[in-house]
């Protein structure tokens, strides 16, 4: 099922195709949702014949919809995608009586239920009605045990990349000025790709010590909410390292520049660097889109009562996100 061209060229081939179902009632969309092949899931959204016949929507033996079943394999790219059509029902409930948002609830893995609780969350999704005294709380133990054992490791990292900083403030690229007025000032402080070094070297020197604190802040605070230092701190440190990163590409820029040295080693080099730091600002992306993250705060701040409503709800069964 991951293979959309392979899908594509069946659906073209024989549109019935499309309805046939499994032993469970599942269609072909519900078992790319399930599966996480997300290509396939796009090409039923982008085929108006599918999305517009209600197959987004259809139901399996369980009642399951592929949103429900999205839900469950933790696929909150999928999740949103369906969204997205704005077909989708978020509000069906499957034959136990559970909606798509009860079943975030099942997620153990952190970043994924706080995706796809958001995600839903600003989509309009509503939880089960159900009595405030039977509703399950997400359990938030395993964050606090994965946060004490990697606070340790982190805070290694963040020290030596201040450490790494603070060294390179020291020991300026080009050297200083040995004579006259200008002595002990640095030779290329009038290049502006030098200022620029600077300017990436204090970031990165004052983002470590600032995640150095919050982790220990974070375990010393050993509780559920703890995960929010954890998360500053985690992105304080990819900062870091971004603009360790980048400070260097700078010296290197600065030094070659004044010397009049440019070759083909040295665009090698430019070139992994600007490489590396695409692939570091994939990792540090949010979970959930900034646009998504707007809607979610609509949603829960600025609705009146439903929106406060929707946000109480949020904050007793999952405590970490509300918090």
């Amino acid at each position: 099922m991951g293979h959309a061209r392979v899908a594509r060229a069946l659906i073209e081939a024989c549109p019935d195709a499309t309805e046939l179902q499994d032993d469970r009632g599942g269609t072909f969309v519900h078992a790319a949702a399930m599966g996480g092949h997300s290509e396939v899931v796009r090409l039923a959204i982008k085929k108006p014949m599918l999305g517009g016949g209600g197959l987004l929507n259809t139901q399996d033996g369980d009642g399951n919809t592929p949103l429900h079943l999205a839900v469950a394999a933790r696929e909150p790219a999928i999740a949103e995608a369906l969204l997205w059509t704005g077909q989708v029902r978020a509000e069906v409930t499957n034959n136990d009586g559970h909606t798509p948002l009860d079943l975030a609830a099942k997620s153990t893995d952190f970043y994924s239920m706080v995706s796809l609780v958001v995600t839903l969350t600003a989509f309009g999704a509503q939880f089960r009605p159900q009595r405030r005294d039977h509703v399950q709380r997400w359990d938030s133990r395993n964050i606090t045990k994965a946060i004490e054992k990697t606070s340790d490791s982190l805070a290694v990292v963040a020290v030596l990349v201040a450490g790494v900083a603070f060294t390179a403030a020291n020991n300026l690229p080009g050297s200083y000025e040995q004579e006259g007025n200008t002595k002990g000032m640095a030779v290329l402080r009038r290049m502006t790709i030098f200022k620029c070094f600077l300017i990436l070297d204090s970031v990165a020197l004052v983002t470590s010590i600032l995640a150095v604190v919050l982790l220990v802040y974070g375990k010393a605070s050993r509780s559920a909410r703890s995960w929010k230092s954890f998360a500053a701190a985690l992105h304080c440190i990819w900062m870091s390292l971004i603009s360790m990163l980048l400070a260097f590409y700078a010296a290197i820029a600065a030094v070659t520049s004044a010397l009049g040295v440019y070759d083909i080693r040295v665009f090698v080099v430019n070139l992994v660097l600007v490489v590396l730091f695409i692939v570091l600002s994939a990792f540090v992306s949010p979970p959930v889109s900034h646009l998504i993250m707007c809607k979610f705060l609509w949603q829960c701040g600025f609705r009146g009562r439903q929106g406060g409503v929707v946000r109480r709800r949020i904050s007793q069964q999952y405590p970490v996100v509300g918090a």
